[in-house]
């Protein structure tokens, strides 16, 4: 042992590194050298599932960053994964993820457990929100506890979190970048990633303070910043002001937002000039959103895309009409314009949207000279082509008119139009009428005498929960 721990610290280092989590443990607890030396590799990288009706394997973390608080200064990546199988039924039923996620009794922490603490800290920030996050971490919410382990982390650099953690983020955000007072929070400067993709069901919470857009401001505000996929509530007018006047988002290269009214997006972009990755999720939620209207618009839309138009490479465009909620009638939407703006998007790479977006006639009469194709980048290599439907009785399209117009864009125009795709992918989500009938014949003849790569993905073959 000795000739090892007499090596140089860069090479040790470099040897423990490849161990597996259970022997660095293992060798931690060998001696106190031993210890200090795995003891940041140990802490690195926080990764586990976590549950809203048990959260203490969270709880002892927090216990142990407040105890020895040297320790939260190893922590750099954090992952808490859905651990619930409540949860996972949500993923995977076509119907329920409608529903609210399911309500849960988590025991109630002790003073054993650190609550004296947590709580004497909470409360000597100063915080406007002290007074409920002292009464959710009371309670044992899982949300709190998330957000006091963020509290103790000065170099964090990636967060990534699952459903279930979907109130509070944005706050502790929101105080770290735009408060300047000494409230005892991090400043969160090297944090380059969050991944947050909010509420599985289309309530946000019942806090709506804990997922207003200053959080997400705040969060394409942090200096370090390359990667966000999150959500949040639309300001109450736009356009909207930057709180701590316009950030400079020069490293961000990757943006998945869902809920945000395209003109709350067309602003954000005017500060992306190195943005690659581009996701967007159009929702209709009229019990609590205003802005975004019945109505979307296309041509807005690729406006939008104009200041990312010489740096966007990958493109993904999803629209959801969520019910009202106690309303058992859906509201329909309407769909103006369309994607033909995209054919000067000529770095997009990788493209995925809905067929009812990309044949956007919704005056119930089809549009014989429509072509998929026109809406297409035109150096596209990967399309990936989804049946998500926009509730819509106006839908000039059946599946069999999709699949002629898809036959005759691989067959007569790829080469010219597209002359750079090299595969098409069939994205079929929950409940699809592709899934329910089994029958797959229709998507294989398109590709009948082409040499196009060519495949069907199921969401339900898909476990989210893991990818977090």
């Amino acid at each position: 042992m000795e000739p090892f721990l007499g090596c140089p610290r860069e090479l040790i280092d470099s040897i423990l590194e490849q161990l597996f989590l259970r022997d660095l443990v293992a060798l931690s607890i060998t001696n106190k050298r031993l210890y200090d030396l795995a003891t940041p590799l140990l802490y690195s990288r926080i990764d586990f599932s976590v549950r809203r009706d048990n959260p203490r394997p969270l709880i002892r973390l927090c216990r142990s960053v407040f105890n020895k608080p040297e320790l939260a200064t190893h922590i750099k990546h954090v992952r808490l994964r859905d651990g619930e199988p409540e949860l996972h039924k949500l993923y995977e039923d076509s119907f329920l993820w409608q529903y609210k996620a399911p309500k849960v009794s988590p025991p109630q922490p002790t003073d054993d457990d650190g609550i004296p603490e947590f709580t004497s800290f909470i409360a000597n920030t100063g915080l406007s929100y002290a007074d409920i996050w002292i009464e959710k971490l009371r309670e044992g919410d899982l949300n709190a506890f998330v957000a006091l382990l963020l509290s103790r982390l000065p170099n964090l650099a990636s967060l990534r979190v699952g459903h279930a953690v979907n109130q509070f983020l944005g706050k502790v955000f929101e105080t770290a970048v735009f408060d300047t007072s000494n409230h005892g929070l991090p400043r969160f400067q090297h944090l380059e990633e969050i991944s947050s993709p909010g509420p599985m069901d289309g309530d946000p919470g019942r806090n709506p303070d804990f997922c207003n857009p200053r959080g997400m401001m705040a969060l394409l505000s942090l200096p370090s910043m390359r990667s966000v996929s999150g959500w949040c509530l639309n300001p109450s007018s736009l356009p909207f002001t930057w709180p701590a006047g316009p950030p400079d988002m020069a490293h961000l290269t990757s943006l998945h937002l869902s809920f945000v009214h395209v003109d709350f997006l067309a602003q954000i972009l005017e500060r992306t000039p190195s943005l690659k990755c581009l996701s967007w999720e159009w929702k209709y939620l009229p019990d609590l959103d205003p802005l975004n209207t019945d109505t979307l618009d296309l041509d807005r839309f690729v406006e939008a895309l104009k200041p990312v138009q010489d740096t966007l490479e990958d493109l993904t465009i999803k629209v959801t009409n969520t019910m009202a909620y106690g309303d058992s009638d859906y509201q329909y939407i309407n769909v103006r314009g369309s994607l033909n703006g995209l054919s000067s998007f000529s770095n997009i790479k990788r493209f995925k949207a809905p067929f009812t977006v990309l044949l956007p006639d919704w005056d119930c009469d089809e549009n014989p000279t429509r072509r998929l194709e026109d809406s297409m980048p035109p150096n596209v290599e990967v399309v990936t082509l989804t049946d998500q439907g926009i509730r819509c009785d106006t839908y000039a399209y059946s599946q069999e008119d999709e699949m002629a117009k898809l036959r005759a864009w691989v067959t007569e125009t790829a080469s010219t139009r597209t002359p750079s795709l090299v595969e098409i992918c069939l994205y079929l989500v929950y409940g699809s009428d592709w899934i329910d009938s089994g029958n797959y014949e229709d998507f294989e003849r398109v590709f009948e005498g082409s040499s196009l790569k060519h495949r069907i993905i199921k969401q339900e073959d898909e476990k989210p929960w893991e990818e977090v």
